[in-house]
C-alpha cells in the first residue's frame, strides 16, 4: 500500500509571481540604502538571499502559496526597519517583538507542515493512526524546539555583530532593533536578547497550534490505497 499526501503546494506560477514582487522591492530597498550608505544595506542582500533558498526549496519543503507568502512578508517588515520602524512601540509592545513573534510563528507553521507530511506514515493496514497521529505531543515538543533555535541562531549572530561591528542598523549592528541602547550598555543588551528569545518561543507556540487548529486536523493528510 502507499501513502498519497493531499498538500497544496504553490505553483510555479504562483511562485514566480511573489518572488518577482518581492525581489523588486528588496533590490529597490538595497538601492536606497546604497544611498543613504545605511547598514540596513547589508539585511537587504540577506534577505535576496533567503528568497532565492526558498524560491528554489520552496516544493521540497511543501510549501503552500500562503506559508511562502507569509515568509516573505516577514522578510520585508524586518527589511522595513531601513525607515526606523524598530524604534516604534504600540503600547508596550516594539515593533522588534512583533518581528520576533510573526517570524518564529512563520517558521513554526512550515516546519511543521514539513515534518508532519513527511512523517505522515502507516505501516500496517491494521494500524489506524499514524506516527504523527501516536506521538503529536512529540512531534509538537519537537517543531517549538527546532524553531526555537532558530532563533537563537539568529541572537548569536546579531551577538557576533554586536561585538565585532559596534552601532548601526539591521540584524549585524548594535541599533533600534535591539532595544537601541549603547554597545557598553550590557546589562540592557542582555535583557534585549532574553525578551527576543521569550518572544520567539511565543510565536512559535502560537505558530504551531495555528497550524494544528487550522491545517492539520481539518486537512485529509493521509489517504491508503492500494
Amino acid at each position: 500500500m502507499r501513502l498519497h499526501y493531499k498538500i497544496n503546494i504553490i505553483t510555479q506560477k504562483e511562485k514566480y509571481c511573489i518572488s518577482a514582487v518581492f525581489f523588486v522591492l528588496f533590490i529597490a530597498l538595497a538601492i536606497y540604502n546604497v544611498f543613504l550608505r545605511s547598514e540596513w544595506f547589508f539585511d537587504n542582500l540577506v534577505s535576496l538571499a533567503f528568497l532565492s533558498a526558498m524560491f528554489f526549496l520552496s516544493g521540497w519543503l511543501l510549501l503552500g502559496r500562503g506559508s511562502f507568502l507569509m515568509f516573505n512578508i516577514v522578510l520585508l517588515l524586518h527589511n522595513l526597519g531601513t525607515f526606523g520602524l524598530y524604534g516604534l512601540s504600540f503600547d508596550g509592545f516594539f515593533y522588534d517583538n512583533i518581528i520576533h513573534f510573526l517570524g518564529t510563528a512563520v517558521a513554526a507553521w512550515i516546519v511543521f507542515n514539513f515534518v508532519s507530511a513527511r512523517l505522515h506514515l502507516r505501516h500496517h493496514k491494521s494500524v489506524s493512526s499514524s506516527i504523527v497521529d501516536e506521538h503529536k505531543i512529540v512531534l509538537v515538543f519537537l517543531v517549538i524546539a527546532s524553531v526555537t533555535f532558530l532563533g537563537v541562531i539568529v541572537e548569536l549572530v546579531e551577538f557576533g555583530g554586536f561585538l565585532l561591528l559596534g552601532p548601526g542598523e539591521g540584524i549585524f549592528f548594535t541599533g533600534s532593533g535591539d532595544g537601541g541602547y549603547a554597545k557598553d550598555d550590557f546589562e540592557m543588551q542582555y535583557r534585549d536578547t532574553m525578551e527576543d528569545l521569550m518572544v520567539n518561543i511565543l510565536g512559535a507556540v502560537a505558530g504551531v497550534l495555528s497550524f494544528y487548529k487550522l491545517r492539520y486536523v481539518k486537512a485529509d493528510w493521509a489517504k491508503l490505497r492500494s
